[in-house]
Formats: structure tokens, sequence, C-alpha cells
């Protein structure tokens, strides 16, 4: 790895902390066709471009405007990527609530990880058929399980380090341990993940309409 300060972010959270995730996406571009993904809230965890040609990245951190704006990122980029084709990279300085010009329905995958409800602010840019990989550190995977737009169509899990594909009883998550009526509105307010009886690490909706 290059020995820059930039570089050395990307090491420091992601890197040292065996937080890439690599396989997690590995094994999405296995199962699903994922050509173009979009990040918001990514910071610079760029490990996406490893696996997927197409990546946007969205973030309003005054570090990340430094470290997107180094050739290096590129370089280190091409060096990891795992297709054939060059690597398209984008990054925008914005925060991802405000409108991203010219993306709507452009999307195969969106990226949901620590950074409020992206799910709901970025739904537009999603094509219909497109997948949503979400945590439910802030409630997004939460809100989206309520959402009529979306159907959940996989749960990762996680143990030792991996993480595996679970695509069969679905039906046994998102169910609150408690009788209480879980709605858009409280789960906004709220703004962290609420208990359910089984749980994922992440979870994987598909865009119905």
């Amino acid at each position: 790895m290059t020995p820059t300060s930039v570089l050395a972010l990307y090491q420091k959270y992601f890197q040292d902390r065996q937080f890439e995730r690599l396989d997690l996406f590995q094994i999405l571009a296995a199962r699903f066709n994922i050509q173009r993904a979009l990040y918001p809230g990514s910071f610079v965890h760029i490990t996406p471009s490893f696996v997927f040609p197409e990546v946007v990245y969205v973030d309003n951190d005054k570090q990340t405007k430094q470290f997107f704006n180094k050739p290096e990122i590129y370089e280190f980029i091409t060096q990891k990527k795992l297709y054939p084709q060059p690597a398209q990279l984008q990054f925008h300085f914005a925060d991802y609530r405000n409108d991203l010009e010219n993306m709507d329905n452009r999307f195969d995958l969106l990226i949901s990880q620590y950074a409020g409800f992206v799910g709901q602010h970025c739904k537009k840019y999603l094509k219909v058929g497109g997948l949503l990989l979400a945590n439910n550190s802030h409630g997004d995977a939460g809100l989206a399980a309520i959402d009529e737009d979306y159907q959940l169509t996989a749960v990762f899990s996680l143990r030792n380090g991996k993480h595996k594909l679970i695509e069969e009883n679905l039906n046994e998550y998102f169910v609150p341990k408690t009788s209480l009526q879980i709605t858009k509105e409280y789960l906004e307010k709220l703004q962290k993940g609420i208990a359910y009886k089984k749980t994922g690490s992440v979870y994987l909706f598909q865009k119905i309409q």
C-alpha cells in the first residue's frame, strides 16, 4: 500500500479494523448482476470498487474530499479490482439528503451502512429491481422492511469474520420483540434499530416498485 496519509485513512478505518467487508461484496457480485452501485455516506470505504465496475460515492465529511481527490486512490483500486474492465469511480462532496442530479433510476445497488436513512432518501436513484444493502444501525433496514417499495430478498449472517447469504425463512426476520406497533414515523424519530427476535448482520432488499 502506498504510504501516504490519504491512503492511511482507509487503512486506519477499514484495513486495520478488518472491516473492509470484501467478502460481502464478492458474494453479492457472484449472486446478482450488479454493475453500478451508489454509496451515500461512504466516508472512505472504497472496497465496493474492488468488486463493482462503477461506484458513485457521496459524503460531506471534509476528509473525504481530500481523499477522493488524490490519484493514489485510483491507482490503489486498479491494483485491487477483481474485474477486467477499468474501474469507474465518481465522488460527490455533498449531503445525500439533497438531490443528486441525473441519477434517478440508474443504480443496481444502493449501499446503506451507518449513515442514516439512505434507503429512503436515495430510493429514487435505485432501479426497479435493484437492491438495497442495509444494516440496521440507524434503523434503515427496519424502515425498508415496512416500506411497500422494498421486499426483503436475503439476509447476511456474520460468523468468524465471514459473511453468509441466507435466502430462506425470511419471514422470521423483522419480528419485534415487543408488541409495539412499528411505524415509519416511530423509526425516523428513534433513529436507531429496535430489538427483533431474529437478526442478521446486513439485509438485502429489492426495490419492487
